[in-house]
Formats: C-alpha cells, structure tokens, sequence
C-alpha cells in the first residue's frame, strides 16, 4: 500500500493546474479527477470495511461523486493544484493506516458478505483491489499526461 502510494505522489511531479484539470474530450476523466476518486474509494473501503460501518449521509455526500464519477465529473473539475491532491492522499492514506492498526490476522481473513453475497471476500481481497484499483488509474493518468502534451499542452 505504502509503496503504490509512494510511487503514484511521485507520479504527480511538476503537475500543473492546466494539466490536472485538462480533457481529451468532453465526459473523460481528468487527472484531478482521478485522484479524487483513489481518495474517496479508499475513504469508502476504510469506513466500510476495516472499520465496518456504512457511510454516513455527510460522508456519502462529500465522497460519492469521486466515487462514481460519470455524471459527477464536471463537479470533479475543481482547478485545485496538485499540492492539494497530494494532502488528500496523504490524508486519506494515514487514516487508512490508523484504522488498519490493529486489524488481526482473523480480520483480514473473515469472510464479508456484503461485497459480493455469492462468493464473499475478505479485507486482505478488498485492500488488494484498493491498491490495484490506484495502479490502474495512475497507469490512466500516464496516458492522460502524454494525451496533454501530444495535444500542444506543456
């Protein structure tokens, strides 16, 4: 988790507001965008399963556009600079931490229906998919810079 964590901030170098917030065409992500949505999942999956309470309606309502995007992306596109992105992360990553603190072996390994109620998972799978979820977006957000710069962006 550190370590992807670690490589997408650095990931993130020499941004600027145009790039964060620039679209190869109407409806697509941006990068800034992205980045809002690898906070808000991982707020949702630290609420939701480590510390396994649903979000509350102040919660839902500040994460559920990152977290769903689509219709929200125009909301998404804050003109926030990149600083602002990487104490997100930050943020969201330490409590992510915190809450993990005394997780257990048994923890990681109990059975969660409520993902999937046929074939369950667990908190070692959903921390998994967390962090591949982030690999993903930043190999996105890799085409989204070269994107920007093929397109007369710096």
């Amino acid at each position: 988790m550190q370590d992807a964590r670690l490589t997408t901030i650095l990931s993130l170098k020499n941004l600027t507001v145009a790039e964060l917030h620039w679209q190869y065409k109407t409806g697509w992500n941006t990068i800034g965008a992205l980045l809002s949505h690898m906070v808000a999942i991982e707020n949702y999956f630290r609420v939701e399963f480590v510390e396994g309470r649903k979000l509350t309606d102040e919660e839902t309502q500040k994460w559920l556009p990152a977290m769903d995007m689509g219709k929200y992306l125009p909301q998404l596109i804050t003109g926030q600079a990149v600083e602002h992105y990487v104490a997100e992360l930050s943020r969201s990553r330490e409590m992510m931490l915190a809450s993990l603190a005394n997780v257990t072996h048994d923890d990681l390994t109990r059975r969660i229906n409520d993902y999937d109620a046929e074939t369950g998972c667990n908190l070692a799978w959903v921390l998994y998919h967390m962090v591949e979820d982030e690999i993903y977006h930043r190999g996105q957000i890799s085409i989204i810079r070269k994107f920007y710069r093929d397109m007369g962006g710096v």
